[in-house]
């Protein structure tokens, strides 16, 4: 008999449950799947998989102005979560127990996580954003994000951080994005909110030299125009900038505002030579040097920092069904919480490796 696992994710943006899809493309037939997921990423979900069995769980979301995060109103939007999150998680408890959930992966999540804990139910945290633990900062931004960042990132059995920078494991790359064959067409692919789409398009119409396929739109194939273009315009989500460095395209990241997480994206992107930490209140001087330098990129990359731009789905998914084995075959672990310390001793690892190398030389 199948064993039970159930996936969780945020419901803010799309990298989330897209990675939690290109895991279950290979997990659905070593495990019966279930996925704890709000509604704002349901559809994604069942035009990807197909019908699957889905309970539909709160979600904390971004308000995004100008271009950035407002704080005052997303706290005023998620206020009622934290007011009622014993309760939630409570009804949690009983879903999963009701749906007899073996094991459970959770990509930023923290109701079904927490939920998960309280009934000693093994959990996996797997994603991305949980990356900004492994940076320090005492900006506001910085301060915030570490503290969501571990909020949104409980003690668990084991934690993985999925990234092309820095990562326990490389990024997790769509099915549709891995079976692209790509080319070098004369266009760039622009990726934009709706929030910034108007000042976008304008900054845009200042180039008709060039060309430019936007999204998001009804129409069209964005895996496809990714896959063609010669180079990325977009904001710093970690999936999109994952998908154009894996098919090798060049990319121009603008960082929401107040938006810690993307900001360091863009940052090590410019580190890894294959692109550009734009700014938004420079976007038209930003492109003009992006669209100079196009043809010089990747340039060189910076050697203390560990950068990976391969898919590790494969890797990801046997990972998985061995936790899922291991955490099941008597009482699950213990509890870990990743901490700085592990940061701190990675980073040494890498010098060490580097010196080494060096004098070797």
């Amino acid at each position: 008999m199948k064993k039970r696992l159930a996936f969780s994710c945020a419901g803010e943006g799309f990298g989330h449950i897209a990675r939690i899809v290109a895991l279950s493309e290979q997990l659905k037939d070593r495990f019966d799947l279930i996925f704890f997921v709000p509604e704002t990423v349901q559809n994604f979900l069942f035009t990807h998989l197909g019908d699957v069995t889905v309970v539909t769980i709160p979600s904390f979301q971004f308000v995004l102005k100008d271009h950035g995060v407002d704080y005052f109103e997303t706290s005023k939007v998620n206020i009622n979560h934290v007011l009622r999150f014993r309760n939630i998680t409570s009804r949690i408890q009983d879903q999963l127990r009701e749906l007899q959930v073996d094991a459970l992966v959770c990509d930023f999540e923290p109701f079904v996580s927490r939920a998960a804990a309280g009934i000693g139910l093994p959990f996996l945290n797997l994603n991305h954003p949980g990356i900004v633990l492994k940076t320090f900062s005492l900006s506001f931004n910085g301060l915030i994000s570490r503290a969501v960042a571990r909020f949104m990132t409980p003690r668990a059995q084991e934690t993985l951080f999925c990234s092309f920078f820095n990562g326990e494991v490389g990024p997790i790359i769509r099915k549709e994005i891995r079976e692209k064959t790509t080319a070098r067409e004369d266009f760039y692919l622009v990726y934009t909110k709706k929030d910034s789409r108007e000042k976008m398009m304008n900054y845009l119409a200042e180039f008709p030299e060039h060309n430019f396929d936007v999204y998001p739109r009804q129409t069209g194939d964005f895996a496809d125009s990714l896959s063609r273009c010669k180079g990325v315009i977009a904001p710093a989500g970690h999936q999109l900038l994952s998908e154009a460095l894996y098919l090798g395209k060049p990319v121009l990241a603008f960082p929401q505002k107040n938006q810690y997480e993307q900001k360091i994206n863009a940052r090590m992107l410019e580190k890894s030579g294959y692109g550009i930490h734009g700014r938004f209140f420079r976007m038209k001087k930003d492109m003009i040097r992006f669209f100079g330098k196009i043809d010089g990129l990747p340039s060189k990359q910076n050697r203390f920092e560990r950068f990976k731009f391969t898919d590790d789905t494969d890797y990801i998914v046997d990972y998985i069904a061995g936790f899922v084995e291991t955490q099941t075959a008597g009482e699950p672990s213990r509890l870990y919480r990743y901490t700085y310390l592990d940061t701190i001793q990675e980073k040494l690892d890498i010098v060490q490796q580097e010196l080494s190398g060096i004098l070797q030389a």
